[in-house]
């Protein structure tokens, strides 16, 4: 008796899993193929739109270290104390995040020796490939090499054939106070310290205004340059305040940008073009 039982009971289980697996089968099935049409739209998807998940590089036409002050005279020359900014150790590059950078000094020929904006130390930098780089800021920097903040603030300067909107460039003022033990070099003023960044065709002051360009999904690469600027006497021993800076940086970049965005970073590779606003 138990053995007949025992055989109902396994003929009866095998005819409900036997049940199971006839549902269970078409409901897989269904899903594997909802999954592989989901895994191939994901791919395509983004390419019908015409969006870009994966950021290209875009190469310099040219490096940062071989511009030319020539290309920026007769008003602007290459100051002689330029050779004598030490290099960028190994350990303050890797800081930097690259190897694509310039520190030059120019001369503005049309200023007397002793004018706080007759010399321009111009630190440029540049950065591809990744949208979620974070650039450096001065407002950080300076202040981590001992400096005291005096004031911050953003200013459209107008700089013509700029490719900014209306022709004003969006620029970061930062008011720095040298240490007490180097405010005899600086003259004991503030220093304004200027800087901007292009980023995929436009321009930016903010980390976050160039993570928003570099995050575009219509734009199919990924580059910024920062601009840093700030002014000095021939002698490097007097450093400009934020208002005369502010009246030399236009013609500085009307000389400046033409050479850094035709001669060096390839604006060919935008895939399309970009209002030139700033954040």
């Amino acid at each position: 008796m138990s053995t007949a039982v025992s055989s109902t009971a396994r003929a009866t289980t095998g005819a409900a899993t036997s049940s199971q697996s006839g549902w269970a089968s078409p409901r897989y099935l269904a899903c594997a193929v909802l999954l592989a049409i989901s895994a191939v739209g994901v791919g395509l998807l983004p390419r019908y739109l015409g969006i870009y998940l994966q950021k290209e590089a875009v190469p310099l036409k040219k490096s940062l270290r071989l511009l030319d002050a020539r290309a920026l005279g007769p008003r602007y020359e290459r100051h002689p104390a330029t050779d004598q900014i030490p290099k960028l150790s190994e350990d303050m590059e890797e800081s930097l995040g690259t190897r694509e950078y310039l520190q030059i000094l120019l001369s503005d020929t049309t200023m007397p020796l002793d004018s706080p904006v007759r010399v321009a130390k111009v630190f440029l930098t540049y950065y591809t490939g990744r949208p979620d780089m974070v650039p450096h800021v001065p407002d950080e920097c300076y202040l981590a090499g001992g400096f005291s903040p005096k004031g911050a603030s953003t200013v459209n300067v107008p700089v013509r054939d700029s490719g900014a909107k209306d022709d004003r460039v969006p620029v970061r003022v930062v008011e720095v106070q040298s240490p007490a033990g180097r405010r005899s070099l600086a003259g004991g003023d503030s220093t304004a310290v200027m800087y901007f960044f292009h980023v995929n065709g436009g321009f930016a002051t903010t980390r976050d205004g160039v993570r928003l360009r570099l995050s575009d999904p219509w734009q199919r690469v990924a580059y910024y340059a920062k601009i840093e600027v700030y002014f000095s006497n021939h002698t490097l021993t007097r450093n400009a305040g934020k208002e005369e800076s502010l009246a030399a940086l236009p013609p500085l970049l009307e000389h400046l940008l033409p050479v850094l965005l035709t001669e060096h970073i390839d604006l060919s590779k935008l895939a399309r073009g970009a209002a030139a606003g700033g954040h």
